[in-house]
């Protein structure tokens, strides 16, 4: 009996040791509406076998509209290989809108993203997540950088090649 103590407390030990194996992080199924059309609903399942690229931003956010036009140009210069949207914690779309206006975006913006962000683990903005074509996470970045496109762009090259 000692015997088998000993080998469990022993299991025990050695486990905690050991790091966890990271949790693979995955785009849930979500609906979120669009900021220019109310009555239409961004559908992940719809991006299925494509990258996406989700940039959550607030209409507030002095850092997200410096992110703005590099979100603009990463969709520009990837067309329809990836699905590249701002996701605005905005409850309403209006603030989003004038935001946009204001700051250069052209890109695909859907708003009360919220949920979709604290369910992710984002805890503050702007937050970038690369998502794979199978919509699991590959890269994330954390708060403004001046040098987003570059950066965003060797990832997401990876995985259109």
């Amino acid at each position: 009996m000692k015997k088998i103590l000993l080998l469990v407390c022993t299991v025990l030990f050695v486990a905690a040791c050991f790091p966890k194996l990271p949790e693979i992080v995955t785009l849930p199924s979500t609906q979120l509406p669009v900021v220019t059309d109310k009555t239409t609903l961004w559908q992940s399942e719809d991006y299925q076998g494509k990258p996406i690229l989700v940039v959550f931003m607030g209409s507030w956010c002095p850092w997200c509209k410096k992110t703005m036009p590099a979100v603009t140009a990463l969709k520009t210069k990837y067309g329809d290989q990836v699905e590249i949207v701002g996701a605005f914690m905005d409850e309403n779309p209006e603030p989003v809108n004038d935001a946009m206006q204001a700051n250069g975006f052209t890109g695909k913006a859907l708003y009360d993203a919220g949920e979709l962000a604290e369910g992710l683990g984002v805890n503050g903005l702007p937050h970038t997540i690369l998502f794979n074509k199978k919509h699991q996470a590959v890269k994330v970045w954390e708060g403004y950088r001046p040098d987003m496109e570059e950066v965003v762009s060797v990832e997401i090259d990876k995985l259109v090649k």
